[in-house]
Parts: C-alpha cells; sequence; structure tokens
C-alpha cells in the first residue's frame, strides 16, 4: 500500500524528526558522562545551566518539541508525548516545575561531587 500523494511530499519531515531523535539521545548521553570529566569549567558549566533552564522554561526538551512538530508536518494527528517534564506539567500544575527544577540541579551536584 503507498501513501497518497500528499504524504509522500511531507515524507521527508517525517524522516527528519526521526533522524533528530536517532542523534538527540547518544549525543546527549556523551554530553553527561563527559561533560564533567573532561569538559568541566564555566562554559560547560554554563551551557548545561541554560538547558535546563530551557527545559524548565518550555516544559520539556526543545528538541523533543522540534521532533513532534516535523512529525506533524507529514501526520497532522500525530501526538507525541514529547517529554515527562511536560506531562508532569500538564498533570500536576506549574509547581512540579520547581520540583524538576531542584532535581536537575541537586543531580547535576551529585554528579560533580562524585567525579571530582
Amino acid at each position: 500500500m503507498t501513501a497518497p500523494a500528499g504524504q509522500r511530499k511531507t515524507l521527508k519531515y517525517w524522516y527528519a524528526g526521526i533522524a533528530i531523535d536517532l542523534l538527540h539521545m547518544p549525543i546527549l548521553i556523551a554530553g553527561v558522562l563527559l561533560g564533567a570529566s573532561v569538559f568541566h569549567g564555566p562554559i560547560y558549566t554554563g551551557l548545561i545551566t541554560l538547558m535546563v533552564v530551557l527545559q524548565v522554561a518550555v516544559m520539556g526538551c526543545p528538541i523533543m518539541w522540534l521532533t513532534g512538530r516535523l512529525k506533524r508536518k507529514h501526520d497532522p494527528t500525530y501526538k507525541g508525548d514529547w517529554s515527562l517534564t511536560y506531562w508532569l506539567y500538564q498533570e500536576y500544575g506549574r509547581g512540579v516545575g520547581v520540583v524538576v527544577f531542584v532535581l536537575f540541579m541537586a543531580l547535576a551536584l551529585l554528579v560533580r561531587f562524585l567525579l571530582f
């Protein structure tokens, strides 16, 4: 069975979303594992702080939002639950944002303490 002509034209967005998903996680894991031990310093700390603040501010990962948006260009009915943080906000309200932020900061400080 082949897709309708309109959907074939937008298939590139679906594949782009999948490609970003596949690249996102290994880069994230490598950044966390290698970051504190290899790239420690003010630039790394600033980047991690910026990423955590962005995730709390937009209620989730901006990359996951992007992949969901790309996939919806191909399939408008696609419903991506693009982040655990977003789900927590929807389920329990804004107050959970403070808890998420404190949890991320505590985890970052614990990793830094254990490595140095």
